[in-house]
């Protein structure tokens, strides 16, 4: 039964060959959109490169989050990659979900096959099938769907898949899939035996791992900080999207058929939002024009399309095949999408490290431009990891390693930049006669214009209690509904925050001075060598006798006048630096000289 399903597949991707390759989107209705004649030729599956794959050590697999972050400078290229486990689970997922934990059913999606046009008048989305299955009942169902297109178990090879995804999505019309999506809970098992389950790998606790600053996060939310599992048959898809807040996610498929996956690296994140604008989407059916609009209509999770449309427009786009007992990580901003080969059984949930808060502001601005309501309490993360980092010694004796370092500055910038703003909003709210009126409050807020979540401090009507509204926001004119001013709520611990900001400030200005100073002492030890290995250098020296204390001196003089010329060229780029460049007219600035330096002195001492 093999050997005429392998012989079909070939035999289509022959036919497809000889059709004319993908080299631009055809017009349609005289716009430049994708049409499903474009995909006649997909031969381009085979000019996809594969991710990286790596398989750590039983050693490296007991520090997760220590080896992800070991790997992260060259994965996170790709935008995804792949991780062989070096061990395997003793119970099988099928043995969790139907013995471990009794009665679980699950609903499941139904996902168009097809490609749409994404106009006013063809947009795809995933309804619900309104039917629940136990597992070994969706299991046999997308096993017979296998069986009544392929005529056989499985065992075919992923470019054939690739190739038959693809087509059916090219010239599907009514075909729908089903696929158990956002399933709440967890397939590892509690067996005390299982060297997986007990693992850090285990899902169930990965997001909450010491190193993860999502083991602040107070309460619980299913897929960010509690795994969930994506159940599949043949051609369930999960459509492009990133990361909930730029998160990091870890996927692992325990049991079944093999998917593919693309991933587009994070840096390239504004270029495929601009493609998809520009050559999928009608500007029609976007509520905000630009890449923020294609942003948030991606954010539904339902736009499929072929990964060379991002080849055309020489965007980096990778796959990668992920096998029963493998994971896949997608990185922060990183665009990804797939399907599955067939039935099987995934889980997965995000992560994040300390080197993900610069991308997690970049995010919650985004969300507070598009007023999107934010899934985890990013200012609350930030400023409980920095306090966190303010408190520890062990943190604070260990950042001068190159590692850590990095961390370091990826919390405390953004913490800096933050509080600054906080400390000056206050500053300017309290010299105002309307904001006479301020107390403590703590817990988790959002601003009811942006959702911003508002940790440190919000404005909020003391009498009616209606709703909160966050400092980015300028209300000063205007009053609560109820015709009174509103008053400043501020958290309890706020002066630890202020003492904390100070602190970092101060030793970052510490920092600055010390990097100054390195600065000076190369560009003497250049001048030194410099001068050293002149000529007239070499001539004085042998001119110069015990007897002659002045021809000795000289070369000192010209080295005392290099270096002091050196350092006048770095004082005046600095105070240009903070204070601007001297205008083309020639306008006089007074001069500020911090640093004089006399060698001169130093030497006849």
């Amino acid at each position: 039964m093999g050997a005429p399903n392998a012989f079909r597949c070939g035999r289509r991707g022959r036919t497809m060959a000889g059709k004319s390759s993908i080299t631009q989107p055809a017009a349609r209705h005289g716009t430049n959109k994708l049409t499903r004649n474009d995909l006649a030729d997909l031969e381009w599956t085979n000019r996809i490169p594969e991710c990286p794959t790596y398989y750590p050590s039983e050693h490296e697999f007991d520090h997760p989050l220590v080896y992800l972050q070991k790997i992260a400078p060259e994965a996170s290229k790709y935008g995804i990659c792949k991780i062989v486990s070096p061990i395997a689970a003793s119970n099988p997922s099928a043995f969790v979900l139907m013995k471990e934990k009794r009665d679980f059913k699950f609903e499941t999606n139904l996902q168009p096959l097809r490609l749409s046009k994404w106009n006013e008048k063809d947009t795809i989305t995933f309804s619900m099938s309104g039917r629940k299955y136990t597992y070994d009942e969706f299991e046999a169902l997308a096993n017979k769907t296998f069986f009544s297109r392929f005529h056989c178990s499985g065992g075919l090879p992923s470019s054939c898949m690739e190739k038959e995804f693809w087509h059916e999505m090219m010239h599907g019309k009514k075909g729908k899939v089903e696929y158990g999506i956002n399933v709440e809970g967890s397939a590892f098992s509690c067996d005390p035996d299982d060297r997986l389950g007990t693992s850090k790998w285990n899902l169930k606790n990965f997001s909450r791992l010491l190193l993860s600053p999502l083991r602040l996060v107070d309460m619980e939310i299913p897929g960010i900080t509690d795994p969930m599992l994506y159940i599949g048959m043949l051609f369930s898809m999960f459509a492009w999207h990133v990361e909930d807040h730029y998160l990091y996610s870890i996927n692992y498929n325990h049991s079944g058929a093999s998917k593919t996956w693309y991933g587009v690296p994070g840096y390239a994140a504004s270029q495929f939002e601009k493609i998809v604008l520009q050559h999928v989407y009608c500007n029609k059916i976007l509520t905000k024009h630009g890449e923020d609009g294609a942003f948030r209509f991606l954010a539904q999770k339902t736009t499929m399309f072929p990964p060379n449309v991002m080849l055309q427009h020489d965007v980096e786009v990778y796959k990668a095949v992920q096998n029963p007992g493998e994971f896949i990580i997608t990185f922060p901003r990183a665009y990804h999408a797939g399907f599955s080969h067939g039935f099987n059984c995934g889980e997965a949930v995000n992560f994040a490290n300390d080197e993900w808060f610069p991308l997690g502001a970049s995010a919650s601005r985004r969300y507070a431009l598009l007023r999107m309501m934010p899934v985890i309490p990013y200012e609350e993360l930030l400023c409980k990891e920095a306090m966190f980092v303010y408190k520890s010694s062990r943190v604070r004796s260990s950042k001068n390693k190159p590692e850590d370092k990095a961390s370091y500055n990826a919390i405390v910038q953004p913490f800096l930049h933050l509080m600054q703003f906080y400390m000056t909003s206050l500053s300017r709210q309290k010299s105002s006669r309307n904001w006479q009126r301020s107390s403590n409050a703590s817990g988790l807020v959002t601003c009811r214009i942006c959702h911003r979540d508002c940790y440190v401090a919000y404005l909020l009507c003391k009498y009616c209690f209606s709703h909160p509204i966050c400092l980015f926001h300028d209300i000063a004119p205007h009053t609560c509904i109820c015709g009174r001013f509103y008053s400043i709520f501020k958290r309890n611990d706020i002066f630890e925050l202020e003492e904390a900001f100070k602190s970092f400030q101060q030793e970052k200005k510490c920092n600055e001075t010390f990097s100054l100073s390195s600065i000076f002492s190369c560009n003497r030890n250049e001048c030194i060598k410099h001068l050293e290995d002149h000529p007239c250098h070499q001539e004085n020296s042998v001119r110069g006798t015990a007897n002659s204390p002045g021809a000795a001196s000289k070369p000192k003089t010209k080295i005392a006048d290099c270096i002091k010329h050196s350092v006048e060229n770095k004082t005046r780029m600095l105070h240009w630096r903070n204070y601007g460049l001297p205008s083309v007219k020639g306008t006089n600035r007074p001069e500020r000289p911090e640093i004089i330096y006399n060698l001169r002195k130093r030497k006849s001492k």
